[in-house]
């Protein structure tokens, strides 16, 4: 199963909560990612600037970065995706700040599989909100975890990429993505 996550919660109070950031550099750019005591929580998509890379963390300079076995696997899993050689994240996401709607959204995108894409549609149905399209592209738009949330994989109902914001990147980024993958939408 390419996407392997276990998902916590809400946060049961959340302030103090250690963040460990770190920075991967790949073939398509600098990756940043923040994880909580509770699992990953952040993961920017990549940026040619590590200095951008870096902003997109909240993190000021590389000293405050972390590069422990604890996440080792998790940088590895994000390396070879985005250098085209992984399908797929084993690691516990710390949803914590979202809304349940959101969660549904993203659970069922998680259930798309490597390589293959789905419409808005179809994610609104599968949640049980089938009139709800344009609510899921919002949640889809707020997605701190693009790529181990696939959000890349869903389109429109015409088979165009449709949007791909937000946090997460832009149009082109989403079609980067889903070639890494081999899937190419037509023309």
């Amino acid at each position: 199963d390419p996407a392997r996550v276990r998902v916590t919660g809400p946060p049961q109070g959340g302030e103090g909560r250690k963040m460990l950031h770190s920075l991967i550099s790949t073939a398509r750019g600098w990756v940043g990612i923040t994880c909580s005591d509770r699992g990953v929580r952040r993961l920017n998509l990549p940026v040619l600037d590590e200095k951008e890379a870096l902003a997109l963390l909240g993190v000021r300079n590389a000293t405050g970065l972390h590069k422990g076995d604890d996440i080792g696997s998790l940088r590895r899993q994000v390396s070879d995706y985005f250098n085209g050689k992984g399908a797929g994240f084993d690691c516990k996401l710390d949803l914590s700040g979202s809304t349940p709607f959101q969660r549904k959204v993203w659970k069922a995108t998680m259930e798309i599989p490597y390589g293959q894409v789905r419409s808005y549609k179809w994610v609104a149905e599968k949640i049980g909100k089938p009139s709800a399209c344009r609510a899921v592209g919002h949640a889809l738009a707020a997605n701190p975890l693009p790529a181990v949330i696939p959000c890349h994989r869903v389109i429109r109902s015409d088979g165009k990429p449709g949007g791909f914001g937000g946090r997460a990147g832009n149009v082109q980024t989403k079609l980067m993505m889903l070639s890494l993958e081999g899937y190419r939408l037509r023309p």
